[in-house]
């Protein structure tokens, strides 16, 4: 009976990665993770770079290890075949980056991988809510993890709001949180951790800016009001 690692991977930066998560990763045939190719490329980057010079093994390369893909649209699906497999030997579980099952699928994995009577280990890292929220400069005694904002709404003052948006829907969704809270301070990081990193205090006159922005990364909004 294995055990399933639920391993942090670098959210830009590959040297963000943890000792312990280059090991589990090169030791472990079967990942499950959301992008094969794209996981399947990380692997082989964290063995070019940490693998020889860290650890002295023979390296199970991408070509020997099994990947499943697991989304929120199959996640049922495959349960059953990540549990055959953690009956065979270790599992780990990735995202296409940062730590697994925040705003990622796999907490129905995890459930049933508890529920089954395997051992389920965390390996902590790069979390880009974590990060954010570092660096913005805003309250961090009390906060909330939205990940990406559900179709109904509303923020409560008191705690900062860490909040997940693509490119693309950016710059409305700060036009959106600038008109129902004129008075919140307002953060963007965006690419952390990579060469263009930016994190600035967002003001609605800069708006313009954003819709006009050629970033393609993901970004993270950090809001906070206080209470009244």
């Amino acid at each position: 009976m294995g055990k399933l690692y639920i391993v942090a991977t670098p959210i830009g930066n590959l040297e963000d990665i943890t000792i312990r998560a280059v090991r589990i990763l090169l030791e472990t045939e079967v990942i499950v993770c959301e992008d094969t190719r794209r996981t399947g490329i990380l692997i082989k980057l964290i063995f070019e770079k940490f693998g020889t010079s860290i650890f002295n093994f023979q390296y199970k390369n991408s070509k020997k290890k099994k990947f499943i893909s697991v989304r929120d649209w199959n996640e049922a699906e495959m349960l059953p075949k990540v549990l055959e497999e953690l009956e065979k030997g270790d599992v780990a579980v990735v995202s296409d980056a940062g730590t697994p099952l925040l705003s990622d699928p796999g907490f129905k994995l995890v459930r049933a991988a508890r529920k089954g009577g395997f051992n389920v280990s965390p390996i902590p890292g790069p979390f880009a809510g974590a990060a954010a929220l570092s660096a913005a400069g805003l309250p961090t005694n009390k906060f909330m993890f939205w990940g990406f904002l559900p179709k109904k709404w509303e923020l409560l003052p008191g705690m900062t709001h860490v909040i997940y948006e693509s490119p693309i829907r950016l710059s409305k969704t700060l036009e959106i949180i600038s008109g129902r809270y004129p008075n919140a301070e307002v953060v963007v990081a965006r690419e952390m951790t990579k060469i263009h990193e930016k994190i600035y205090n967002f003001k609605f006159e800069i708006l313009n800016q954003e819709q006009n922005s050629k970033t393609k990364g993901e970004a993270t909004i950090l809001v906070y009001f206080p209470e009244i």
